[in-house]
């Protein structure tokens, strides 16, 4: 009679070569601890290179539009600035006592806005810009000033009228040239190249004449990230002094 054969033991099917005590072992408890450690670290350093790319982009992607907006605004200003409109002896007089001001008077001051001095340049300009419907063209007075936003921001304002020009007020209906602004600053210069922050076309201290250029100076972006632009833009319409007109 044919016996079926016995099932073999399990240890007899393992290779010879693998049965053998301590041939077969796990990880200890130190080692698997070992290993965490490792994985945790490489983890942390992925991640952390994850999130200074994407700090840099964001950082990048905020200078951009700090730079589109500081040229655009620039962009503007040089625009209104090199069509300025003056009066030229010999229609021009100097003012005498109780005399009506200039309505075509350059006028460089410094404004404070919640304790903090700021440049405000007003001039005249062939450089309307139409808005609100009115598209009537002609000389225009422009402001620029810096004006307090939301919160503790500030942005710089053109205030545009034509002429006959009404009296100078701040309004929020003002177009905005440029947020964030930190710092407006302008520089007049002189015959001979010197620059000074105040000018009055007005004024015998300038001997009634209106500078041959400007610079602008213009700090925006947040306080703890900011970025200066500047420019410098040539008169070539100029009221000379009175002995210096033919």
């Amino acid at each position: 009679m044919n016996r079926i054969p016995a099932y073999p033991e399990p240890w007899s099917r393992v290779p010879a070569g693998l049965c053998k005590k301590g041939s077969i072992e796990g990880f200890t408890l130190l080692e698997i601890m070992v290993a965490m450690f490792v994985f945790a670290l490489l983890i942390t350093t992925v991640f952390g290179s994850f999130r200074m790319v994407f700090s840099s982009t964001d950082a990048v992607g905020g200078d951009l539009a700090i730079y589109s907006s500081a040229r655009t605004c620039l962009d503007r200003m040089a625009v209104d600035l090199l069509a300025l409109k003056i009066m030229d002896y010999p229609r021009y007089k100097k003012p005498e006592f109780n005399d009506s001001e200039d309505p075509f008077r350059l006028l460089g001051e410094t404004s404070e806005v919640d304790g903090i001095d700021f440049g405000r340049l007003t001039f005249t300009s062939l450089a309307h810009l139409p808005i609100n419907g009115d598209q009537r063209q002609g000389v225009a007075r422009i402001v620029y000033y810096a004006h307090q936003g939301p919160g503790e921001t500030f942005v710089l304002r053109r205030a545009d009228h034509l002429f006959p020009f009404p009296d100078f007020e701040e309004s929020d209906n003002d177009p905005i040239l440029c947020e964030n602004l930190q710092a407006l600053e302008f520089g007049y210069l002189d015959a001979e190249g010197e620059s000074t922050d105040r000018w009055d076309s007005e004024s015998a201290d300038n001997e009634y004449t209106t500078p041959r250029g400007i610079e602008i100076r213009l700090t925006v972006g947040q306080p703890s990230r900011t970025k200066l632009f500047s420019t410098r833009i040539p008169l070539y319409v100029q009221r000379k002094t009175a002995d210096e007109n033919p």
